[in-house]
């Protein structure tokens, strides 16, 4: 009986204007899971899965997903505007491919070994507000670190709040299967020579050209620290120009080897 339903789940396609795809794809991953716990796993199974999320996440399917992550955008904004901060509203669009919560054990990590930031909610991928905010910070202490206060510190509250960003268009399919062959893995903390074997690694990656809506609000024209009332208005003028170059050098993982690279039209 169990057989036959998770046969019946695994002809369901994922559609994210539709139903839950975290719930699909925890459901989905059941039997492939089983049958690596049995030691027989079976990497084709991991690429169906991966090639129906990419095909679910065409542009076409996506419309009513991006309407709605831009309304709940929309009334952050205004929820914002209304506590008295200043609003910054950018678009930014990836220019490679953009991995952000590796570590995240809520979407992809048990399969594929790799997570992703994933809104459960709005069935899409997100750059989180800390991930930005962090990313920002060090820039800021490379290149500004007199503004660095305004970010807040274990005893003083940030002026500058950074929200989830979330995509709103893509130019391609939003999720594209990624490949990575590690030749050597660890055990009892050392690497063996002898043991080399390449073990090919697929996951999700957010694809390139995938635009992202930036909220930042914060109290920079007029400070509740007068002593920062320079600081936040210098800020507030030059804040889309240190955006630009955070996002240049990019965000999440693997930026060292070129992934999450974005810009600002």
């Amino acid at each position: 009986m169990s057989e036959r339903i998770f046969d019946e789940i695994k002809r369901i396609f994922p559609d994210p204007s539709s139903i839950n795809v975290l719930s699909w794809l925890r459901i989905r991953s059941v039997s492939y899971l089983k049958s690596r716990a049995e030691g027989k796993e079976i990497p084709e199974e991991k690429r169906e899965i991966l090639e129906d999320l990419f095909k679910a996440y065409s542009p076409e399917r996506l419309r009513e997903a991006f309407n709605r992550a831009s309304n709940l955008l929309d009334a952050q904004k205004s929820a914002l505007l209304s506590c008295g901060y200043d609003v910054f509203d950018f678009l930014a669009t990836t220019t490679s491919r953009l991995i952000v919560g590796m570590a995240s054990e809520v979407f992809g990590k048990q399969i594929f070994e790799v997570g992703l930031s994933w809104d459960p909610i709005l069935n899409l991928p997100y750059i989180p507000g800390s991930s930005l905010k962090g990313a920002f910070r060090s820039h800021l202490e490379r290149e500004r670190p007199d503004l660095v206060p305004l970010l807040g510190s274990k005893s003083e509250a940030s002026l500058v709040i950074f929200l989830d960003s979330y995509p709103v268009r893509s130019r391609y399919n939003l999720i594209v299967p990624e490949v990575t062959t590690p030749m050597y893995r660890e055990q009892d903390g050392k690497i063996r020579e002898v043991e080399a074997e390449p073990k090919p690694v697929f996951y999700p990656v957010i694809n390139t050209d995938v635009t992202f809506r930036i909220l930042i609000g914060g109290f920079l024209s007029n400070p509740p620290r007068p002593l920062m009332r320079d600081k936040g208005r210098e800020l507030r003028n030059q804040l889309g120009q240190f955006l630009k170059e955070v996002l240049k050098k990019g965000i999440g993982a693997k930026t060292l080897v070129g992934y999450g690279l974005m810009e600002i039209p």
